[in-house]
């Protein structure tokens, strides 16, 4: 045959199997991903009249897409994102991204040692735009490093500008007669002795800029800045290492509006942790100011009143009743704030680490108490040193998780500011804090030291106290728990779910009650299918009135905090008709659930995946009515502040999730963005539900893709991806992409189907439980006659890459598999530790994921059942295989046991390692590689394509760096000897080796 023709055939192999001529659209390629958008840093302003939001391509220069959303009104910036509104609706301010180009061209000249001298570009740096909203005028502005906008308050932003630009030094001919400096030479001990102390950082300039007036004003110097959520207070540190005329150093802080200044603290130093009250009339923040010229600075606490007068230092520990011996105040790291984030905190039940968090009413403030600096070790010769790990089997924690926690943890601590008192509310530094009551007056305490090595066998239990801040009482509410308990948010009760069931406490008494013993419905997740305790479905949340509104299944119930009055807020009409009603909270700052408006609740349909929205109350003792209700999947609702509009997506498998808006009915919904108009010209598919039964009877559920121009009397190609339960992902919209798994748009469109059915598990049995449940899904659709039986594939990653080695040792049903990151050996896993988090493997065995039920000395036969190297030889089945030996979840040893064992059972198979690769790759030149390579498996195995040369040939591994053996498409097909490489057998006829065999 002519090459011409031959290379036209196997073009035509790769565009898709079977498909019509006149099948609408092209195939995807690999080349669309890059171009393909989303949607990042939506937000609406408070009128409900603008809505803004990023555009952002996989790879390239993104865009801000500012809009009316009920006009026809649309501005577009380039590179725009992390937009944010005035609270008066009038501006809308963003970041912009330097070019792309720019940045590659300075990356490339760095890499190639060009990155200095006169003709070396500049390295870009983001910038700041405006928009004024009533007639698009846009202002923009370089070299911002970040920008903060009052969420309520002024029309003002503040932006912290990036260093200037070094001037060019005047080459040697220009400098005059004078003697050049040498190159090398050393600085002066007079230098060496006015070195500037380690608290002094030369700062940048920061603008406070009036909107409305476009009038700035300008700061020197600084070095770390915040704002206020609320009232428009600005604060700033100078620390700049040379005085400058006009430059003070330390803290200040500036209103606004009115622009007073106000010295908080004098003298340059480190600031941080910054916070105010909820109702912004305090400021607090840490500082080693007292202690800056120490060599190892300690930090204390500070707290301003937003007047005229200084921040007063009210904690430290070296003139604080009462502060813990060997200790000092926690320092907090203030990071940068990108997007114009306000820089407080104030979310409740805080007090993790060592953040500081106020009260809700603002009268305490709880912060850490960090172990003093140790004092520096005599430096040790290499002879003298010991470098050792002691594994001691009392320790709470294995080494590996003790190296991942290395940093000294606080003692909370709790500042009353009406009583001017310390009180030490943590006993030891591995509890969690945080304010129970509004006035800061209680503290919950959850306490999970005695049992930390449960952790790995088991799970996280704590013992639950309350503390009384005044009188320094710890009174223990629960022991034991497995979970966490919740508090309402005026602290007067506290709820946890064990053993099925939800319980009370009265933290004033500790008197303890049962809610929903007396129910006859269950309040554990009823699908639960791993052998630990069943998680609850959750706390909807409390009524001002002290009730709390729990969910089931399927319904919302509403209880007093005695379990009296329980009543079903949603009538019991979810479960009656399959449909989950979920409480919609659209007030970020509302604290109860209302009881004299009606509330929205999201519903979802578990039987056809139907979305939507009812409304219902608390009292109404009515059904839910529906306000509306899609074959599409709404997510991301949010409402404007002051006004009746809201901003969601919509997608379906077909159909990407572009912004839309709407009144609260939701029946004049209007489409505010098309970021993927490509998609019309490209061949796409359809996803349905599909529902069958396994050997023993079991209901199951699935979904299936059917690409377009799917006729139903052919027979297609198709791939079977599967994790646990995913048909509740039906209208999931995926977006074309590189990645760890395949992708289900790309292989939909290049004419395969897609088929995803759910798994439900028997206890010890995870293996054979996913056996029955993927195999009969295949069979029930090879039944329907479309699906080709000689051409099926499967694939899935970590849990679901076991699941498919498992597979292969015990069906023949597929021509070939992908296996990502698998456990291929329960017994050497279960000892193992996962180096991403230190921990030891065995939890996952006997109480989760794994789901064996027990330990290795427990049940043995199950750990080797379950393990498909013990059954290796039974693989018929081609295999390819990533894992990286990098890998924090499953040991890369776990790849290299199944790879060697198909190896010596000359056994078809692949493993990729990315060198430095985690559990699923990141890199996008990595993504890239193995998206294209995996699709030429699947295409040479399930589509009768060529080999390519890696299949055939591999890839020695003094070659693997070479640019020639990277991927790249072949040329030609690589067609070599089918006695030596039985890889390049036809799928048909790799079909009849495995039978054979």
């Amino acid at each position: 045959m002519h090459r011409t023709t031959l290379t036209a055939l196997v073009a035509l192999a790769l565009t898709g199997w079977n498909v019509a001529q006149d099948t609408p659209g092209a195939p995807l390629t690999h080349d669309a991903y890059d171009g393909w958008r989303s949607l990042s840093g939506q937000a609406i302003s408070n009128d409900g009249s603008w809505v803004a939001t990023g555009s952002r391509p996989q790879v390239g220069d993104g865009e801000l897409i500012v809009r009316s959303t009920t006009g026809a009104t649309e501005y577009r910036v380039a590179r725009g994102s992390g937009p944010r509104f005035t609270e008066d609706g009038k501006w809308v301010v963003f970041s912009i991204s330097p070019a792309r180009a720019d940045k590659l061209a300075f990356d490339k000249a760095k890499l190639a040692g060009k990155a200095k001298g006169k003709d070396a570009p500049k390295e870009p740096k983001s910038g700041l735009g405006i928009i004024r909203l009533a007639d698009g005028r846009t202002e923009t502005f370089e070299r911002v490093k970040n920008f903060k906008v009052p969420k309520e308050g002024p029309a003002f932003v503040v932006y912290h500008l990036e260093k200037p630009e070094k001037k060019e030094k005047p080459a040697e001919d220009d400098k005059g007669d004078g003697e050049s400096p040498k190159k090398g030479r050393k600085s002066s001990s007079k230098k060496d002795k006015d070195e500037p102390a380690k608290y002094l950082k030369d700062g940048t300039a920061l603008v406070i800029r009036n909107l409305s007036t476009g009038k700035e004003t300008r700061v020197e110097g600084v070095v770390t800045y915040g704002l206020s959520p609320k009232k428009g207070i600005c604060w700033f540190a100078c620390n700049s290492k040379e005085a400058q005329e006009g430059l003070e150093r330390g803290l200040f802080g500036v209103v606004l509006d009115t622009s007073r200044r106000t010295t908080l603290v004098e003298g340059a130093a480190n600031y941080g942790g910054f916070v105010t009250d909820r109702d912004v009339t305090r400021l607090a923040f840490v500082s080693d100011r007292r202690d800056r010229d120490s060599e190892k600075p300690t930090h204390d606490l500070y707290a301003w009143d937003l007047g005229d007068g200084p921040a007063e230092r009210i904690v430290s520990h070296a003139d604080t009743p009462d502060f813990p011996d060997g200790r000092s105040v926690a320092p907090v790291r203030t990071g940068s704030s990108r997007g114009g984030r306000p820089s407080s905190r104030r979310r409740r039940g805080g007090g993790g680490g060592a953040r500081l968090t106020f009260s809700h009413d603002g009268s305490a403030l709880m912060f850490g108490a960090t172990e003093l600096p140790k004092p520096t070790l005599p430096k040790l010769l290499d002879e003298e040193k010991v470098n050792l790990d002691l594994w001691h089997w009392r320790d709470p924690l294995l080494q590996p998780m003790q190296a991942k926690r290395n940093n000294p943890r606080p003692l909370h601590c709790v500042w009353s500011f009406d009583d001017g008192k310390l009180t030490v509310v943590s006993a030891k530094d591995t509890e969690q804090a945080a304010f129970l009551t509004p006035d800061g007056a209680h503290v919950l305490i959850h306490d999970s030291e005695p049992y930390a090595q449960m952790v790995s066998w088991d799970g996280r239990y704590a013992d639950v106290y309350v503390v009384d801040v005044r009188s320094g009482e710890r009174s223990r509410m629960v022991s034991a728990l497995r979970g966490r308990a919740e508090a309402s948010p005026d602290g007067k009760t506290i709820a946890y779910f064990r053993g099925n069931e939800w319980y009370a406490v009265n933290p004033s008494n500790g008197d303890e009650v049962c809610l929903t013993g007396d129910l006859d419905v269950r309040f554990e997740r009823e699908e639960h299918d791993t052998p630990e305790p069943a998680r609850a479905h959750g706390i909807a949340g409390w009524t001002e009135d002290g009730r709390v509104l729990i969910n089931d299944r399927f319904d919302i119930w509403v209880m007093k905090p005695d379990g009296s009055g329980a009543t079903r807020v949603t009538d019991g009409w979810g479960r009656e008709n399959h449909v989950s009603l979920r409480y919609t909270r659209l007030d970020p700052e509302q604290r109860f659930i209302p009881t004299d408006s009606p509330l929205t609740l999201a519903a979802t349909d578990t039987e056809t995946m139907a979305t939507g929205y009812y409304k219902d109350t608390v009292d109404g003792g009515a059904p839910p009515s529906k306000v509306v209700m899609l074959d599409q999947r709404f997510s991301g609702l949010t409402k404007a502040k002051d006004a009746d509009r809201f901003i969601f997506t919509l997608s379906t498998f077909r159909q990407f999730g572009d912004l839309w808006t709407s009144a609260s009915g939701f029946t004049n919904r209007s489409r505010l963005t098309d970021l993927n108009p490509q998609q019309k010209g490209l061949r796409w598919g359809d996803a349905e539900l599909v529902r069958w039964r396994n050997a023993d009877g079991v209901e199951l559920k699935g979904f299936l893709v059917k690409p377009d121009g799917f006729d139903p009397n052919k027979q297609y190609p198709m791939m079977v991806y599967f994790y646990e339960k995913t048909s509740q992902n039906l209208h999931r919209y995926v977006a074309p992409a590189p990645g760890t798994s395949p992708n289900a748009s790309y292989y939909v469109s290049n004419g395969y189907l897609w088929f995803q059915p759910d798994i439900v598990y028997r206890e010890g049995y995870p293996g054979e439980s996913c056996l029955k449940c993927v195999v009969s899904g295949v069979q029930h659709l090879i039944n329907e006659g479309f699906v080709d039986p000689e051409r099926i594939g499967a694939a899935g990653h970590s849990w679901g890459g076991y699941q498919t080695a498992y597979l292969v040792t015990r069906t023949d049903i597929f021509a070939a598999v992908e296996s990502g990151a698998p456990v291929s050996n329960m017994t050497s896993a279960y000892g193992g530790i996962r180096w991403g988090s230190g921990m030891s493997r065995a939890f996952q065995y006997e109480r989760t994921q794994s789901r064996i039920g027990g330990s290795l000395w427990e049940y043995p036969m199950r750990y080797l059942e379950n393990s498909p190297l013990f059954s290796a030889d039974k693989v018929n089945t081609p295999v390819l295989m990533l894992h990286n030996d990098e890998d924090g979840a499953v040991p890369w040893y776990q790849g290299i046991e199944f790879f060697c064992a198909l190896r010596r059972l000359r056994q078809e198979v692949y493993m990729f390692n990315y060198v430095g690769g985690a559990h699923g790759l990141r890199r996008r030149a990595d993504q890239n590689d193995w998206t294209r390579r995996m699709q030429q498996y699947f295409d040479h195995h399930l589509k009768g394509v060529p080999a390519p040369e890696w299949m055939t040939r591999g890839v020695p591994y003094e070659d693997r760096m070479r640019e020639k053996h990277r991927f790249s498409p072949p040329k030609h097909p690589v067609v070599p000897d089918k006695k030596s490489n039985p890889s390049n057998e036809s799928p048909a006829g790799a079909t009849e080796r495995r039978r054979r065999r």
